[in-house]
């Protein structure tokens, strides 16, 4: 590099322009963490669907333990999927702190709603269902974290899962009041987290920098 009281030379920007270019170029490594929480949360729903329908050999009481299990469980395997990415090259690129610090705010903002529905449930003041409302809102927020990654990384096809996590959103708000919330949720789960990351996943093990 040229000093610094000089103008940088054309090898200096060629350079630059090349460690710009890898870095946005470089892998997501969200995808293992979005295999795995859209793959546990969807079966946690689903078991919780079954519990309220009837479907399964459970009452009511088992909900609390379930859902206490999957946030051990799940964050359990956060830290464990945190080690393997660890020392990944291009995991300090702009696009994978963005797309680490905007599902981490996801998290943060559905797991604020959900104290707030239990603390209000648990003193009386808002009716269980409300407990329905959460799918929805974090719906909600994963197709916020996948349209400021897409545009962030300008990787267009991040733009899908958003729209398909917006759509779960409003059909999942229509249906608060009813057990088909859990469905319905689990299935744009599925195709607005559990597939893209299998496909980020894929692209990650392509690329020559993974």
């Amino acid at each position: 590099m040229t000093p610094n009281n000089t103008a940088p030379s054309k090898d200096d920007l060629a350079y630059l322009s090349a460690l710009a270019r890898s870095g946005e170029e470089a892998p997501l490594m969200g995808g293992r963490f979005m295999i795995w929480w859209a793959g546990l949360t969807s079966l946690v729903i689903l078991a919780h669907w079954a519990i309220i329908t009837g479907q399964a050999p459970l009452g009511a009481d088992a909900l609390w333990p379930l859902w206490l299990s999957y946030i051990v469980i799940g964050s359990a395997g956060s830290v464990v999927l945190g080690v393997t990415v660890r020392n990944k090259p291009g995991l300090g690129s702009a696009a994978n702190r963005t797309e680490s610090a905007v599902w981490q705010s996801a998290g943060a903002g559905v797991g604020v709603i959900f104290l707030g529905v239990a603390g209000g449930v648990q003193a009386g003041l808002l009716d269980p269902v409300f407990f329905n409302v959460i799918l929805p809102a974090a719906l909600a927020g994963y197709g916020t974290a996948w349209m400021t990654v897409a545009r962030v990384s300008r990787r267009n096809g991040l733009y899908i899962p958003a729209v398909i996590a917006f759509l779960g959103a409003g059909a999942g708000m229509a249906c608060a009041a009813s057990a088909w919330v859990y469905p319905i949720t689990a299935l744009a789960l599925l195709g607005s987290t559990l597939l893209p990351g299998l496909v980020m996943m894929r692209n990650e093990a392509r690329s020559p920098e993974a």
